[in-house]
């Protein structure tokens, strides 16, 4: 058995540096570098802020531009105040020229709207986050996302108008904007105005139609068909096709107007319901009169016109109106029913002014005019007011007065109320006449008459008994011989019988005998004794000589 001889080992300390620690070192610095080399060259960090979430998944949903990747949603999360989401997103180091204050983005899912169908393409890729780049702007990092894609990018040629409307609901986003029927534009937001209480509405109106866009174009509401029941009748009006389903609103200069210099993009327009209606919003200067009518005014509506001579110069305002008035129904009574008309100066001339209108009507007033009820349309049975002059006694003394701060027209009964007016005035006049003295009178006259009427009746009688006598029998045959005989007696006398012929002889006998006595008859007129003593003849007058 061998032994085994125990010893302690002897420790030196390696001064040498080892060539293992090479592999981490270099793990360690190309791991640094790949840092380094990550955060220099990866893409900003995009913020945006929504309503909502729908349809954006952190790590797999992507950020598009013209249909290209470029960025990912790296997170979806809820704000500080947990009213809204914030969304980051991390874009490629290359699109730092994409992300200015213009910039908008939008998440683009499927989507059914007036213009068509879009979005059908993320049916099975999932939505994404589209990206319109702006060409101008500071860069930016913090944008909202907008709920609809919008309609026009910020850099697209054309212009942008605004518009307010105190209506509601007239328009949609995607409605298009027509100029005579051809669209060129689209209608990009709308929205409510709190402090103002209307609405408001932004168009885009692409070039080189952004032209036609000036300072006294006008715009109203398409609505396809409009049908209009006033009382100067029914009017029908048609847009174009593409109104028909969507509607939309249209500009235009209106006949006769300059087109005016164009205009600045974000300029505001009023949206007026129709077309008809811009001309009723033009006429801002005006006078307003108060009328009481005694007759009924039973289709008389407010916006009705109100004419002289069938040229119409203002407008019906409120039918009735009862406004400042402390006892509405007692002053219908007294007055008649009160109805608010404005007189417009734009109806009348260019630039007639209100004082000098005030005076026309005052003269017209003293001169005959009154305010009378017209039928506009026996279809709708509307009416109308007709300014006109009269023929009325007191015409003279009429003059415009006062009635709680407005001043009041005088009237006068018209068109058929006239005439029934006249008719009870007539009847009135009938009713007053004495008939029951007449009556009585034609009673008795009637008594008479057939007491006269039963003698005539004897008469008659006894007249028919004398000519039925024998002796009345042969009256007619001795009557026409006696008419024979004097036929027979006229033709002895007639003038080819013996008898005229004698007759004609000593006539012209007689009147030669009456020439032949006319000298002697003279001589004895002048001389009663020419037939005792011879009347010597009397010489013939001789003129005398006048005098020197």
């Amino acid at each position: 058995m061998s032994s085994v001889t125990k010893g302690q080992a002897s420790v030196r300390a390696i001064r040498q540096w080892s060539p293992i620690w090479i592999v981490p070192l270099a793990a360690v610095g190309i791991g640094i570098w790949m840092l380094y080399y990550s955060i220099q060259n990866q893409g900003p960090l995009v913020t945006l802020i929504a309503p909502h979430a729908e349809g954006v998944i952190a790590g797999k949903t992507s950020v598009k531009s013209r249909s290209v990747d470029v960025g990912q949603v790296v997170s979806v999360d809820l704000t500080a105040d947990l009213k809204q989401v914030e969304i980051k997103v991390r874009m490629r180091p290359d699109t730092e020229p994409l992300l200015t204050s213009e910039s908008q983005f939008w998440v683009v899912r499927p989507q059914i709207s007036r213009s068509g169908i879009t979005g059908l393409n993320t049916l099975l890729s999932g939505a994404y986050i589209e990206l319109l780049p702006g060409e101008s702007g500071r860069y930016l990092l913090h944008h909202n996302l907008l709920e609809t894609p919008p309609i026009a990018p910020a850099d697209a040629a054309g212009i942008r108008i605004r518009l307010h409307s105190e209506d509601t609901g007239l328009l949609t986003i995607g409605d298009p904007v027509l100029y005579r029927g051809f669209e060129v534009g689209t209608v990009e937001l709308t929205s409510f105005d709190i402090a103002e209480r209307r609405m408001a509405y932004q168009l885009f109106i692409r070039s080189p139609y952004d032209s036609l866009v000036t300072e006294n174009v006008r715009f109203w509401l398409a609505s396809g068909v409009s049908f209009d029941l006033t009382a100067e009748g029914v009017r029908v009006d048609m847009a174009s096709i593409a109104t028909l389903v969507s509607g939309g609103v249209s500009f235009d200069v209106m006949e006769g107007w300059p087109a005016g210099d164009p205009v600045q993009s974000n300029t505001e327009f009023v949206l007026f319901p129709s077309k008809s209606s811009i001309q009723e919003g033009m006429y801002s200067q005006y006078l307003e009169y108060l009328l009481f009518f005694e007759e009924s005014v039973r289709g008389l509506k407010a916006g009705a016109p109100v004419e002289y001579r069938g040229i119409r110069i203002g407008t019906v305002i409120s039918v009735p109106f009862f406004f400042s008035m402390t006892s509405p129904l007692e002053t219908s009574i007294d007055q008649g029913v009160p109805v608010l008309i404005r007189v417009e100066t734009g109806r009348l001339q260019e630039h007639i002014s209100t004082e000098d209108l005030k005076l026309q009507l005052e003269r017209g007033v003293e001169q005959g005019l009154r305010a009378i009820l017209k039928t506009s349309s026996l279809l709708t049975g509307g009416l109308y007011i007709d300014l006109d002059r009269v023929d009325d006694m007191e015409a003279a003394e009429a003059k415009i007065t006062s009635y709680g701060g407005y001043a009041t027209l005088p009237t006068a009964r018209g068109g058929l109320s006239n005439i029934e007016q006249k008719v009870l005035q007539a009847l009135e006049k009938i009713n007053q006449l004495p008939v029951e003295p007449l009556l009585n009178e034609g009673t008795r006259t009637l008594a008479q008459t057939t007491a006269v009427m039963a003698e005539v009746e004897q008469l008659v009688s006894r007249l028919d008994g004398i000519l039925q006598q024998p002796a009345w029998q042969h009256a007619p045959e001795q009557l026409q011989q006696s008419l024979q005989e004097l036929q027979q007696l006229l033709q002895a006398y007639g003038p080819d019988s013996e008898t005229h012929q004698r007759l004609n002889t000593n006539l012209q006998s007689f009147e030669q005998l009456q020439r032949e006595l006319q000298p002697l008859l003279r001589t004895l007129n002048q001389r009663s004794n020419a037939l005792i003593f011879q009347a010597t003849p009397e010489p013939d007058p001789e003129p005398k000589r006048a005098r020197p």
